[in-house]
């Protein structure tokens, strides 16, 4: 209409100008009233005192609720992002204490972030599965190494169960060296689904996608000639589609399963080794074991992670996207005790030298996601045996202090 108004040449231009003048007035009073509406309902909801969320509160929270045993962690950061830009980081401690060779923590300082890193491995499994045409419900069995034996139950194996840690197959969470390298994964599919398919946490599971990574991508047209049947040519190529398809996009570069320099590498610890002057243990390369665990990186970087996987379909469509929260995969359970505010979508990360929590020395690291209102929370830390308030998760005290962060206006 107002083209129309623009171009015409009638006598009766300067009547129709107006009249679309009195409409605009008309329509904007209309915007206005709305507006006003909208207004009006939300003191509305101000007056029923629904509650709104604190997000100094939820940083105050996570600090005070790790701080709250007095045995705060050797070292320490988190990050806190909002809609996917960073609102809050900061980080305490010491990376290296001075039985090592004092070295403060920085959220721009690596560490190993245990089995988050299989949230890592999920996303690049879903980037593969859609670009073959394949679904979580197909079977893994053609994309293993052809001269594996595949034992009772491996042909119906799906990667939906693998991905869920309902596959049945035999391994331990020990000694990752012999039970996550290339034969004992070989000996696992030989072995084949001997217990129950309900849920039972397993490093082998993800650590079979460095297999089946490398195997996936080898069909696609323009792929690098990949042997899977060898074993360093599979971490190489499951590292390498993880750097150009999953950090790349994000600029992240160099990000992979190996430390930095020993002599200035992030140590790992339990709260009481600053008392008794105990040294820190060292993690060397991952590259062998990868899969389920192993990435260094920053805790800045994790974050980065989190919030192009939230908030855009870089890394997976949101149709994956929907999938991969369905269903948990790479990712925590559910817990709809603690979920209260929409689902929370979590990742926990831990390695331990024992099961004492007064001995035990390792990394405790946790990604979260509240979707209701677009926080996603990075909390890593290189000590074990800390004290949280009101719990022994790192995952429950950050749903904690996000609960705990909505407040009546």
């Amino acid at each position: 209409m107002s083209t129309k108004a623009k171009n015409s040449t009638s006598p009766n231009n300067s009547r129709s100008v107006q009249h679309l003048i009195s409409r605009i007035l008309v329509s904007g009073i209309i915007v206005l009233s709305i507006l006003g509406c909208e207004q009006d309902n939300a003191i509305t909801d101000l007056q029923t005192n629904t509650p709104i969320f604190d997000l100094d509160l939820f940083e105050q929270n996570i600090i005070d609720y790790i701080n709250a045993g007095g045995d705060t962690p050797v070292g320490w950061a988190y990050t806190i992002s909002k809609d996917g830009n960073l609102s809050r980081s900061n980080a305490f401690g010491k990376a290296r204490t001075a039985a090592d060779g004092t070295l403060n923590f920085t959220p721009q300082k690596e560490i190993n972030v245990a089995s988050v890193s299989k949230f890592y491995t999920a996303i690049a499994a879903m980037q593969l599965l859609e670009a073959n045409n394949l679904t979580i419900e197909d079977k893994i069995n053609t994309w293993l190494p052809d001269t594996w034996v595949k034992g009772p139950g491996v042909s119906e194996l799906t990667f939906k169960d693998l991905l869920k840690h309902e596959s049945g197959l035999q391994s331990t969470n020990t000694n990752f060296d012999t039970t996550l390298g290339y034969e004992g994964l070989q000996n696992c599919i030989q072995t084949g689904v001997v217990n129950s398919t309900t849920r039972n946490y397993l490093n082998v599971n993800f650590a079979l996608f460095r297999v089946l990574i490398p195997s996936l991508w080898s069909n696609l047209e323009g792929s690098p000639a990949i042997d899977i049947e060898n074993d360093a040519n599979t971490q190489f190529m499951y590292l390498l589609y993880m750097q150009q398809h999953v950090f790349d996009p994000l600029s992240l570069p160099l990000v992979g399963c190996v430390p930095e320099d020993r002599e200035t590498a992030t140590l790992y610890y339990n709260v009481n080794n600053p008392n008794n002057g105990g040294n820190g243990q060292y993690y060397g390369s991952w590259n062998n074991k990868s899969g389920g665990g192993g990435y260094f990186m920053t805790t800045m970087e994790m974050a980065k992670v989190n919030a192009y996987f939230e908030h855009t379909e870089v890394l997976v469509s949101n149709e994956q996207k929907a999938i991969m929260k369905l269903h948990r995969l790479g990712m925590d359970t559910a817990d709809p005790i603690d979920e209260i505010h929409g689902n929370y979508y979590s990742k926990a990360g831990s390695i331990g030298t024992s099961n004492d929590p007064t001995t035990s020395q390792g990394v405790q690291t946790q990604i979260v996601m509240f979707p209701f209102n677009g926080i996603d929370c990075v909390v890593v830390m290189n000590s074990q045996g800390v004290t949280l308030q009101g719990t022994i998760s790192l995952r429950q005290m950050i749903y904690n202090a996000y609960n705990n962060a909505w407040v009546q206006p």
